[in-house]
């Protein structure tokens, strides 16, 4: 489940987080800088989804064979495009 995210300081998160708990692993996407105002130094939001260690790999290799599939889509769709004379 996806959950906004906000740190105190300007310095922008990593994507992927596997060190800062020893039970979870945190993925985070959609940055966005907000910039400073009277009551809020300048600061990262995000959305952030975390992983259970135990679990870590299986994401990863779902996550590999999502991008696979991407992969043949475009190329699909490219020669589909081909085919049709776009």
């Amino acid at each position: 489940m996806w959950k906004i995210a906000e740190n105190g300081n300007s310095v922008k998160p990593e994507t992927f987080d596997t060190t800062s708990s020893k039970k979870w692993n945190y993925i985070r996407k959609e940055f966005e800088l907000i910039e400073a105002t009277d009551d809020m130094p300048e600061h990262w939001k995000w959305l952030e989804n975390k992983i259970s260690k135990e679990d870590w790999e299986t994401y990863q290799n779902v996550m590999e064979h999502g991008q696979a599939l991407d992969d043949v889509y475009d190329a699909l769709t490219e020669l589909a495009e081909i085919i049709v004379g776009v």
